[in-house]
């Protein structure tokens, strides 16, 4: 079966368990913090993935980061995966979490790319532009792209609107070429 159809169960079965457990904000928080964990520490991720290491293994040092720090539901789940083996997917489950999470809550991510930082009044529009057409609350993720030149680059979910300046000189170059 799919890594990610495994993640995404596990995901489902974490959310609805904490749910019923009215535990939703610290794991989704555990979770969070279990992700930029594994962003910024290769090792763990390697470790997590190593057929060399025994279950039982990653299991203490899984302990040892986490036990304390996280939620029981959490540190359960992660408890659960690495008896089944599967503890190498453990950081996709925490990804699938937060995507069910944002979800539950009501709130869309949407990334916009700029050639600069934009105003706080460019973001309240922005952010109102995507709410109107999403209907949800929304995260909004800046980032900064100076060889767009000026516009902006909106990514919605899987859409993507480009209007920025390096795009459009690139239409005129090929309009031009031909």
């Amino acid at each position: 079966m799919s890594e990610l159809i495994v993640a995404h169960r596990y995901a489902k079965s974490l959310l609805d368990f904490a749910i019923e457990k009215n535990a939703v904000e610290a794991v989704a928080k555990d979770m969070i913090d279990f992700a930029e964990t594994c962003e910024g520490s290769h090792e763990l991720v390697l470790a997590l993935k190593s057929p060399i290491i025994k279950h039982y293994t990653k299991l203490a040092i899984l302990a040892k980061l986490f036990k304390d720090k996280f939620n029981p539901v959490t540190y359960g789940i992660f408890v659960i995966i690495t008896n089944k083996n599967r503890e190498k997917i453990l950081p996709a489950v925490a990804k699938e979490f937060i995507s069910m999470y944002t979800d539950y809550k009501g709130i869309q991510k949407a990334t916009v790319t700029t050639a600069s930082t934009l105003t706080a009044d460019q973001k309240a529009t922005v952010s109102k532009i995507v709410k109107d057409y999403t209907g949800k609350e929304v995260e909004l993720i800046e980032k900064i792209d100076e060889s767009l030149i000026g516009g902006f680059i909106l990514k919605v979910g899987d859409q993507q609107i480009d209007d920025s300046i390096k795009r459009k000189l690139n239409d005129l170059k090929v309009s031009l070429a031909s």
